[in-house]
C-alpha cells in the first residue's frame, strides 16, 4: 500500500490530490457519503474523478449550501466520471451504518466508468479495494 501523503491542511483534498498525481497517481477518485447520521433513510454514496476544469471544488463541507447546489450541475456535466450508490436502510440496519458505509464506498469506486489509481475517502479507511486509499 502507498505512503500517506502529507499536505499541510487536512481539510484541503485537492493539495492530496496533487501530491499524488506527483507520485504518479492519476486518476484519483474522492468518496463521500450522506445520510450516515440519519435515523430513517438511506445512505448515499458517490464517488467522482474531477477533471483538471474542476479545480475550484474542494471540500463540500466548506462550502456553503448554495455553493454546493450551484457546484453540482458544474459536477455531473464536468466530471470525468461520477457513481452514485444507495445503500437502502434494510441493508443498512443488516451491516451496521459503518459497515454499510464502506460497502457502499467500495460499490461507488467499483462502478466508476474509468478505474481510478487510487481513492481519497471520507474519514475512514477501506479494506478490500483493489487501489490504495487514503482516509481524510
Amino acid at each position: 500500500m502507498a505512503r500517506a501523503v502529507s499536505t499541510t491542511s487536512k481539510r484541503d483534498l485537492r493539495r492530496y490530490e496533487s501530491a499524488l498525481t506527483l507520485r504518479g497517481f492519476s486518476p484519483i477518485a474522492g468518496v463521500d457519503e450522506a445520510g450516515r447520521g440519519a435515523c430513517a433513510g438511506p445512505l448515499v454514496v458517490a464517488a467522482v474523478v474531477l477533471g483538471d476544469d474542476l479545480a475550484q471544488v474542494n471540500d463540500s463541507k466548506a462550502l456553503t449550501p448554495r455553493r454546493r447546489e450551484a457546484l453540482f450541475d458544474t459536477i455531473m456535466s464536468q466530471a470525468t466520471a461520477v457513481s452514485v450508490v444507495v445503500v437502502e436502510p434494510a441493508e443498512v440496519d443488516e451491516l451496521g451504518v459503518h459497515h454499510a458505509d464502506l460497502e457502499g464506498m467500495r460499490r461507488a469506486i467499483a462502478r466508476l466508468s474509468v478505474v481510478p489509481q487510487y481513492a481519497l475517502t471520507d474519514g475512514y479507511p477501506i479494506k478490500g479495494l483493489p487501489i490504495p486509499s487514503l482516509a481524510v
